[in-house]
């Protein structure tokens, strides 16, 4: 995985010397020379000292962007595999919900990761008919339950 280079310290109307330009992307002048030595990065002519256009550099910063990847409706986005993914077994379970959307989270089919994805209320009920999705049953409070809990001793206050 390489370093994202940002490309706001570089103007599309200057030139730049090797030198420059590691500076402007925080890294090593070698590291420049191997881009350019490669064809990755093009400079004006092949004359000293190396100068790259501006337009050139920002050319080649958006060509080394990973492309983002759509995911479709019943793909989650693994961060594991990094890559779009499909639920194992088909299943997934509502994690938390508002009135307008609600928090799925499903495992990747390929290395188990946990996947998360934020669904509206409208594209859930599309959803349902490609996965069985499941809704977490609510604790039972304590209070609630018919079976008194055995590690609490009652005494009676009053006698003295």
């Amino acid at each position: 995985m390489f370093r994202k280079l940002k490309s706001r310290s570089i103007s599309k109307h200057r030139t730049y010397a090797i030198d420059e330009i590691a500076k402007a992307l925080s890294v090593h002048k070698g590291t420049v020379g191997r881009w350019i030595r490669s064809g990755e990065l093009k400079p004006v002519d092949s004359g000293r000292p190396v100068i790259v256009h501006g337009v050139e550099v920002h050319r080649f910063i958006k060509a080394r962007k990973p492309k983002k990847q759509k995911c479709d409706l019943d793909q989650w986005f693994c961060m594991g595999c990094r890559q779009p993914r499909h639920a194992a077994f088909c299943e997934a379970e509502i994690v938390s919900a508002n009135t307008a959307s609600c928090n799925v989270m499903a495992l990747c089919a390929e290395c188990a990761a946990i996947m998360h994805k934020r669904f509206s209320l409208s594209a859930l009920s599309q959803l349902k008919g490609k996965i069985d999705l499941t809704v977490p049953q609510a604790l039972q409070h304590l209070i609630d339950s018919s079976i008194p809990c055995l590690n609490v001793v009652l005494k009676n206050t009053t006698e003295v």
